[in-house]
């Protein structure tokens, strides 16, 4: 879920007002993981969520013959968005992006007769929509859109999926950029609690792959939340609960088998805060910090 520049979070009279953004220095990372549908995440943001489930397909009779036709839709719709999803993933996503999905992707979707395919791209299509405004600078747009996907979640990636708390996030992104404090602090929130059950499903689970890189990635995903809802104290005058949220966030990207980018991420947005609060303390704390190699 990666297609929207850097945006600044930072009180307005501490700094000059900059575009909305997926990095941070207080940069917001990562929307978008992409994704991430992504990962993630970010994804995929944001990147979290995939069209490669469906069976390869191939031009042999004997291979379409035993798709299922739920199979044979799925395919006929992937084709349309991903001839729309490549041309995001160049860079720039422009209106005609947008129109695109919007008149090719969606309306195919809808005539879908098979609600996981139906869902899925209806669930995609919204969510690359939704990038595209925040690239633009359209936050109402783009809250609109995220929220549209919640609709189609359910179905498909599904609840236990973690586009579910990223989604929350993104929608906190968007209403960042309106500077709707308190709906973004409830988003966040929100993000937080589903984060905390899907993680400790992942923890009880007898996978092994569930246990460290699922839990990981879950972790680094709660951490991010966590400093996005930091920034949100902050700007709203906050400052010691936005240096506890910057602290439990670090908590959490620095437990085993998070990737080193969500704790880089955690350490610039908290390193601002501590700066931005004027405590010695914290910015001493985060001055000692060391960014981990990716």
């Amino acid at each position: 879920m990666t297609y929207t520049p850097c945006y600044s979070l930072v009180p307005m009279h501490l700094s000059h007002a900059k575009s909305v953004s997926r990095s941070a220095t207080l940069c917001l990372f990562g929307i978008l993981l992409v994704p991430t549908p992504a990962s993630p995440q970010n994804t995929p943001p944001q990147a979290q969520s995939s069209t490669s489930s469906r069976p390869a397909r191939h031009d042999s009779v004997e291979v379409v013959a035993h798709l299922s036709p739920d199979e044979v839709e799925e395919g006929k719709l992937n084709d349309a968005y991903q001839l729309i999803a490549q041309l995001q993933r160049k860079g720039t996503c422009t209106t005609e992006i947008i129109q695109r999905y919007q008149s090719e992707v969606i309306p195919l979707a809808e005539k879908s007769t098979f609600n996981v395919p139906k869902s899925k791209f209806l669930f995609l299509a919204n969510r690359d929509i939704g990038n595209c405004y925040m690239a633009q600078r359209r936050y109402e747009e783009a809250e609109g859109s995220f929220k549209k996907i919640m609709d189609y979640l359910p179905v498909w990636p599904g609840t236990d999926d973690s586009d579910y708390p990223i989604n929350f996030r993104q929608i906190a992104t968007a209403q960042m950029g309106q500077q709707r404090w308190e709906a973004a602090e409830e988003s966040l929130n929100k993000s937080i609690a589903l984060f905390d059950s899907q993680i400790e499903r992942a923890l009880k689970s007898d996978s092994e792959f569930a246990r460290t890189e699922l839990a990981g990635n879950l972790l680094g995903g709660k951490a991010r939340s966590l400093s996005y809802l930091a920034i949100v104290y902050l700007r709203q005058g906050r400052t010691t609960e936005a240096l506890k949220a910057a602290e439990l966030a670090y908590g959490e990207a620095t437990r085993p088998h998070v990737q080193a980018a969500f704790v880089n991420e955690v350490l610039k947005v908290g390193a601002s805060i501590a700066q931005q609060s004027g405590d010695q303390g914290a910015i001493a704390k985060w001055s000692q910090r060391s960014p981990r190699p990716n």
